[in-house]
């Protein structure tokens, strides 16, 4: 016998029929429809802690790492087309179309999803795994199946971060700003590449560099350029990104052929200058 007590702070639900589970996307768009109701649902969640020893006693500590997203299993799904000489082939792929990217179309991650039954729901996730076991068959395509499908609980955050095709063309074209740290950095990385190339400079650059009488000047979009310590503008020395040091805009006009480590370029325009300081 039931707990009378328990029974009271329980919510009320209605019997309702002719109500098929779904899969829908966040705004309840229906990306795939159940042929029948799951049979059963299973549930799972971890929550993951490391071990560490604990002194004067054999039993160690646990320190807590995360607690794992829900897992919903649904287990023996039936699709049966065969009576309605019908395939349930298409059903099948819908399942495996969830669970892959299309950069072609702009989607880089498979899709989230949400199970919706009547007024549950279980979601943001993701299908983690699908397969099934084919019983019968219409001219060879699948007309009986069961199915095993996973779900994984994600966080809500992950809705508003998944990126497109347009976002990260969009992240590549956008100007990247050194720190001040990587504008001494950039500074350093081209002093080196002066003195490597000094033999091999314009003359007038060689004596500089060799006494030490010029300055570098780094704009925000990391384009080192040298001035003489008189402020004339000497040409660009390279630029610095993501921690390396290239030449490839180089616009000193060398004294021989082949400057180390890059092209030379002097179509390349100087930028303004922002003295780091005198070297």
């Amino acid at each position: 016998m039931s707990n009378p007590n328990v029974i009271k702070g329980l919510n009320a639900a209605e019997k309702v029929v002719d109500i098929y589970a779904t899969l829908t996307d966040k705004e309840g768009k229906p990306l795939f429809t159940f042929l029948f109701n799951p049979e059963s649902k299973r549930y799972s969640r971890r929550a993951d802690y490391t071990e560490a020893p604990t002194a004067l006693t054999s039993t160690p500590s646990q320190q807590y790492k995360y607690t794992t997203g829900l897992t919903l299993l649904l287990n023996n799904l039936l699709m049966q087309s065969y009576a309605e000489g019908k395939t349930c082939k298409l059903l099948l792929q819908k399942l495996q179309g969830l669970m892959v990217a299309d950069p072609t179309n702009s989607k880089l991650t498979p899709a989230l999803v949400y199970f919706t039954w009547g007024s549950d729901k279980f979601g943001p996730a993701v299908i983690t795994s699908l397969d099934w076991s084919e019983s019968s068959w219409l001219n060879g395509e699948v007309a009986a199946a069961r199915v095993n499908l996973t779900l994984l609980e994600v966080p809500i955050l992950k809705l508003a971060s998944t990126p497109t095709v347009k976002d990260l063309e969009a992240a590549s074209t956008k100007t990247v700003v050194l720190t001040p740290r990587q504008v001494n950095e950039a500074a350093d990385a081209a002093t080196k590449w002066l003195k490597a190339n000094v033999k091999k400079l314009p003359e007038k650059i060689t004596a500089l560099v060799k006494v030490n009488k010029y300055k570098l000047s780094t704009d925000p979009q990391g384009n080192v350029t040298i001035f003489s310590s008189k402020n004339e503008n000497l040409g660009i020395v390279g630029n610095y990104k993501n921690g390396k040091f290239t030449t490839t805009n180089n616009s000193l006009k060398p004294s021989t052929s082949g400057l180390v480590n890059g092209l030379i370029n002097s179509s390349t325009p100087v930028p303004p200058p922002l003295v780091n300081g005198l070297i």
